[in-house]
């Protein structure tokens, strides 16, 4: 057989790093769609943790391996012995809410992975690999800019923003000084029902769900964020990841919806009087929080032909009825 039909047939490797969560999960159903053979990396292998995969069917397609922070030697390994085309690094501790409580796991979570994996790209000279890291629009804090673009600065006020800060001038660092291939997406707030219960959209709409006179508490709710469909942004990751010049990208929608709003639109769908709502509850309410943050996505429109297509009220109607597309 010719060797350009052998190379035809082997199919393109990817490794996520971090694949049990909403992204990795929706991930690496995109990547299988386009007949990768896809390495799924985890810290655990309980069924709980792994049922994201189930639920978009495709736990039995993919290779899993479990990793430990303090020894990421099977990771390391499998870079080395298998050379994937791609790398998709997830992994970390990715609520604002529980940086506030636990730093320190935020910081090393988020970046020491990252650091180990571009470290050995450098030692090996495996510069052709490309690596995408999920960075996030919490780097910009406290911006000038309201609607926030790939020059606007950063400032974090979380320890979450401070690390994915780190985390994207590492990416950087290692490109710009070793020509690996690396590059961030400075992601937005983007949703599904594979979201995580401890953030507030999922939160506002389990309590919808499944409310039975009770309250719920939240923090401050008079915050606008830019509020994306998570199995969009799948597309805008493989876009960044696989352009042939390596560079930054901000994804989003590129409008803002107050929580006040979301909330007053998921009462109104599931007729629940508002006084079921306590804002400002103490326990609820963080450090330090953004009160408004948006996007400017006109790079990754003009450069890789990327644009969201699905609206915030179609986001609260999707995850109300658990539509996973």
């Amino acid at each position: 057989m010719a060797k350009d039909k052998i190379l035809k047939m082997i199919k393109k490797r990817a490794f996520i790093i971090g694949v049990t969560g909403q992204d990795g999960s929706y991930m690496s159903k995109f990547l299988l769609e386009k007949n990768y053979s896809v390495f799924g990396f985890t810290r655990s292998l309980k069924k709980n943790n792994l049922k994201n995969l189930k639920i978009l069917g495709v736990k039995k397609k993919i290779n899993i391996k479990k990793y430990k922070d303090d020894n990421l030697k099977v990771i390391l390994e499998n870079i080395i012995k298998y050379k994937p085309r791609e790398i998709y690094f997830f992994s970390g501790q990715s609520s604002v809410n529980l940086s506030f409580k636990n730093p320190l796991e935020t910081y090393e979570s988020n970046i020491s992975i990252l650091f180990e994996i571009l470290e050995l790209l450098r030692i090996k000279k495996l510069n052709k690999i490309k690596v995408f890291n999920s960075s996030s629009t919490d780097c910009f804090g406290k911006s000038k800019n309201l609607y926030n673009h790939e020059k606007s600065t950063f400032s974090p006020i979380s320890p979450y923003g401070r690390a994915k800060s780190f985390s994207f001038w590492l990416v950087k660092f290692y490109r710009e000084n070793y020509k690996i291939h690396s590059k961030n997406g400075i992601l937005s707030n983007h949703e599904s029902p594979l979201r995580p219960s401890s953030f507030v959209l999922k939160r506002i709409i389990n309590f919808a769900k499944n409310h039975k006179n009770n309250s719920l508490n939240l923090g401050n709710i008079n915050v606008y964020r830019d509020w994306g469909w998570a199995p969009e942004f799948s597309e805008a990751i493989y876009k960044i990841n696989n352009n042939k010049i390596p560079d930054d990208y901000v994804v989003g929608t590129g409008k803002i919806t107050s929580l006040k709003y979301i909330i007053r639109k998921i009462l109104k769908l599931k007729k629940i009087d508002k006084k079921f709502i306590k804002t400002n509850t103490l326990k609820s309410l963080r450090p330090a929080d953004i009160k408004k943050i948006g996007t400017n996505p006109k790079k990754i429109y003009e450069n890789l032909n990327w644009k969201s297509k699905i609206n915030i009220d179609q986001i609260i109607k999707k995850m109300l009825l658990n539509e996973l597309h």
